[in-house]
């Protein structure tokens, strides 16, 4: 242990200290001693135990107790444990590094629909050029054609004729150059791609979808909130108590999911982990908001139900919105 040597003003901020331990303005140690490599090295490891050992009580107590640890934040209890949103923050990044090292990285399969238009490269020119005027033949009959005909129009068009350009499909489609054209012929020649070389470009969809999965998770967090708000809306909470309950509870699944990435590789036991996690939420549910074990069960199926549709929904929009952006 080494004596700390007081000065008279804080050596951050400036304020007069006299003799204090603690600046009374920003809380720096009132030590004038310039730090030595053990000092540092002591300091940064006691600082990052300290947090480790935080980490450990709030998993443990969110396990343990079932809504207890969200209840006591909810209580103004905040000192024990970690920040809901800091410990949700840390599970998912823990998550998504073990999706990103583990040996199967793939989020979005090869669907069998896009293997069978690959087949389509191996095609005689005489019998593209015939496929192509239909296309095209059927296309023009339609008079106002919608975004997603045009789109997928393009994509079939790309398919079968890979090397034409964007003047040329719009020739023989007799479409018209315009922002939500030319829009939609750079999403179909990328659609394209995937149909005629899917294993790469599959590979690098995933990475693209993988790199913004925390802000997909993390983005989807005050949807999950708002249906407990809605379900519970007699009760008196804030929205934002709904959002710790719901942070910790996420935590707690982003954890248990970032240890079996880690050290298992079995499905039976991954379904085990999800029923388990499904039961410690209910009990969560029951404990949080203090109804009777009927509502619960009730709300916690209705919760599930909103829940994955929801969930659906946004995800799909997330894969659109890679998708565009890859």
């Amino acid at each position: 242990m080494f004596k700390r040597q007081q000065g008279q003003n804080c050596l951050n901020c400036g304020t007069q200290v006299e003799g204090a331990n603690f600046c009374s303005e920003c809380g720096q140690p009132n030590d004038t001693r310039r730090l030595t490599f053990l000092e540092l090295i002591g300091e940064s490891l006691s600082n990052f135990f300290a947090i480790d050992g935080r980490v450990f009580r709030t998993v443990g107590g969110v396990l343990l107790r079932p809504g207890g640890v969200a209840q006591d934040f909810r209580k103004g209890k905040r000192m024990r444990y970690m920040n809901p949103v800091r410990f949700y923050f840390l599970s998912s990044v823990l998550l998504i590094s073990s999706i990103q090292f583990s040996r199967n990285t793939t989020i979005v399969e090869n669907s069998a629909d896009l293997e069978e238009m690959a087949d389509l490269e191996k095609m005689d020119a005489l019998e593209q050029s015939a496929k192509l005027f239909d296309l095209a033949e059927t296309f023009r009959a339609e008079e106002y054609p919608s975004f997603l005909k045009r789109f997928r129009t393009m994509t079939n068009y790309l398919i079968i004729s890979p090397k034409s350009s964007q003047e040329e499909v719009f020739l023989q489609l007799d479409i018209r150059a315009g922002f939500w054209n030319e829009f939609a012929y750079a999403q179909a020649a990328k659609a394209s791609q995937f149909g005629l070389n899917s294993q790469d470009n599959f590979k690098a969809f995933n990475r693209a979808l993988i790199s913004q999965l925390f802000w997909i998770l993390f983005l989807f967090i005050p949807i999950l909130g708002l249906i407990l708000k809605l379900l519970y809306i007699r009760r008196d909470m804030y929205y934002p108590e709904h959002l710790f309950f719901t942070l910790y509870q996420q935590g707690l699944f982003f954890f248990l999911s970032f240890f079996y990435n880690l050290l298992f590789e079995n499905q039976v036991l991954f379904q085990i982990i999800v029923v388990l996690f499904g039961i410690h939420l209910l009990i969560a549910m029951k404990n949080f908001y203090g109804q009777k074990w009927g509502k619960t069960v009730f709300k916690f199926l209705l919760v599930n139900l909103f829940g994955i549709l929801s969930f659906a929904a946004f995800f799909m929009l997330a894969l659109v919105i890679v998708f565009i952006l890859i």
